[in-house]
Parts: structure tokens; sequence; C-alpha cells
């Protein structure tokens, strides 16, 4: 079955032309087995952070025409190749014949309060994630849910050390994590970078119009009691990253854009090198 970030293009016109030509192509014949093929398999398995290069979806040098029984052996021995197995640096990997291979495993997500940083990640992560979150772990550190809104001034300082070790964790890819989301409000792009250099991460950015996430922050129920607070921080921090914006180059946006899985909000990630 498709993930969530994935079935908008296996639904499209481009996929179901590409894959039943190449399955006509193989004239149906696994290439595996050499039974009948129904199923089109990427070598290169689809995520999040390649579902628009068309590089990887729709290359047919990634293709392989599969039967039901070949396809499922693949997916069962890529599951059995990954269990128990350390998370990888960020931007290196494996395939199994030993060939290093991009793949990106820790995204530095960062966005104003209200643009919605924590609906990426929920449309993002999987099971096997990790995601640090301030506002959780003060809410985790209080006995409380992670969507409530609380005064988290008793906890901050402590708060702020945990995710200390939580941050050593990902640098030295402790764990048997898959990928983890960093999540923070910097408005600085500098800090933005410096964090990004820190974690090996992929930055992600949500640059959601100010207005939009003050109409959220105002329809949010759980922001209610601090809702002016939450619409000053908003304004401070599309102010300061303005700002900061001006003291640093930084290069046009590629990778992931606005669209479903982030409730439409201009969303990118930059090339793997290139920081903000």
């Amino acid at each position: 079955m498709a993930k969530d970030f994935a079935r908008a293009f296996y639904d499209s016109p481009q996929w179901r032309k590409t894959s039943k030509a190449y399955l006509s192509s193989k004239n149906y014949i696994c290439e595996d087995c050499g039974g009948a093929a129904c199923i089109v398999h990427h070598i290169r398995h689809l995520a999040p952070w390649n579902i628009n290069d068309p590089e990887i979806t729709l290359d047919w040098g990634n293709l392989k025409a599969v039967c039901e029984k070949c396809h499922a052996e693949e997916h069962a021995k890529d599951d059995k190749a990954f269990r128990g197995k350390p998370a990888k640096l960020n931007g290196i990997g494996f395939d199994e014949n030993g060939d290093a291979i991009e793949s990106p495993n820790v995204f530095l997500v960062c966005g104003s309060p209200g643009s919605g940083k924590t609906t990426y990640v929920l449309s993002h992560k999987g099971q096997n994630d990790l995601v640090v979150d301030l506002d959780y772990i003060c809410a985790a550190l209080m006995g409380e849910g992670g969507g409530v809104r609380l005064d988290f001034r008793p906890v901050l300082q402590t708060a702020l050390e945990v995710r200390r070790l939580l941050y050593e964790c990902i640098q030295q890819r402790r764990g048997k994590w898959e990928r983890a989301f960093v999540v923070t409000a910097t408005a600085d792009a500098l800090e933005m970078r410096r964090i990004a250099q820190e974690l090996s991460a992929e930055l992600v950015l949500i640059d959601t119009p100010l207005k939009e996430c003050l109409q959220r922050i105002r329809n949010d129920p759980q922001r209610n009691r601090s809702r002016r607070k939450f619409e000053r921080l908003a304004a401070e921090w599309h102010e300061k990253y303005k700002q900061s914006l001006q003291r640093v180059y930084i290069p046009p946006p590629c990778g992931l854009k606005g669209g479903e899985n982030t409730g439409g909000q201009a969303t990118f990630s930059f090339p793997s090198g290139v920081r903000v």
C-alpha cells in the first residue's frame, strides 16, 4: 500500500503512463523470476525527500517489473536488512552492492508559530522516526500531552538540557531510529544553518505567510489562552527572519514545495551541501 506522501504520485497520469509503458517494454515478464509481472517496483525506494525528483520516480533506470510474490520479497528483504542497524549518517548510505547512495535521514524543520511545522512532521514521519520538539519535551516534563499549550517556564531550562542530549544522540546517530525531525522556531537564517550543520541535517523551511499564520493561531482552540502572545511571536519571527536574510545570501530554494502534505504553505528544503 502506498504511503501517504506517495499516494498523489501513484495516482498521477505521469506514473500510470510510465508504469504501463515500462511493463509493456518488459513484455509483462518478471525480471526476477520470469513469471507474469504486474507491478513496477522502484529500485531506489520513494521517500518524502525524493518524491518530486523525476530521476527517481520516473526514470526507467530505477524501475523493475516484478510479480506480486517477488515484489513482496523485495520489501521483506529491505525490512530484514534494516532491522537492527544503527541510524546512518545523513547523506551516506549503501545499497546491496556496497555502493554509496544519498540517504538523508535528519531534517531540521523551521518556521514561525502557526506556520504548520507540526503538521508537516506528522504528515512525513514514520513509525520508527524520532521527533525532537521543545514544546513536546516541556509538556512531557509537566506530565501533559504535547498538544496542550501551557506555561513552560518552570521546566524550560530542564527541557533545553534534555534537548541538548537528544541533539548529541542525533549528531552521533546513536539509536536505531530511521529518521529524525528536529523542530525549531529560530528565526535567524544563520542560526538555522549552524544547527543544520551541527546535526548534519537537511533544512526544511515552512515559509507560511504571516497573515495565514495569524489566522491559524486565531482558529486554534489550544492557543486561546495565549492567543495574543502567539500572534506577537509570529509577527516577531517574520520580522527577524526578514532582517536575517539581509545579512546572508540565501540560495534559491529547491526540493519540497508547498503541496497537500504541507497544508498548502510554501515549504522547501535546500539541496545537500547547501545550507541557509
